[in-house]
């Protein structure tokens, strides 16, 4: 009777470490996984977010020249501060792109996409990405 529950006991705990090793290397993967993942979202973040800022600076160097020569008033051309900021994204490949004009005041705006190294072994191929700016002219004189 002895020898038969030690049989039993020696067949119920064969093989539990190796299934507790391929949890914890899947737990390892998907942590690893987040941090290389999460770094490379949040460097297309960045890159994105210095492009709306640029877009944003392009947009507000519209100047209306005419306003600027006749009353001597920094004002921005809506339409072509749009075109300019749009236009700056648009040749960096960004998806939904919007660009205002309030005022002097430009925001830009646009979403990418950042390719995932090891979540795509998941099902997670890639995240999203936004980044937004504003800018506004200033005379330089002060």
């Amino acid at each position: 009777m002895r020898k038969l529950i030690q049989r039993i006991r020696g067949r119920d705990q064969r093989g539990s470490a190796t299934v507790f090793m391929l949890g914890f290397a899947a737990v390892l993967m998907v942590g690893a996984g987040l941090v290389v993942d999460g770094g490379l979202a949040l460097n297309a973040r960045s890159r994105l977010t210095d492009d709306a800022e640029q877009a944003a600076r392009a947009g507000a160097n519209a100047i209306d020249v005419t306003a600027l020569r006749d009353r001597g008033e920094l004002v921005v051309d809506p339409n072509q501060a749009r075109s300019a900021a749009a236009g700056f994204l648009a040749d960096r490949g960004y998806q939904n792109i919007s660009v205002s004009v309030n005022g002097n005041r430009v925001t830009a705006s646009a979403e990418s996409t950042a390719d995932t190294a090891i979540l795509g072994l998941i099902g997670i191929g890639s995240f999203t990405v936004r980044g937004d700016a504003v800018a506004e002219p200033e005379t330089g004189i002060g």
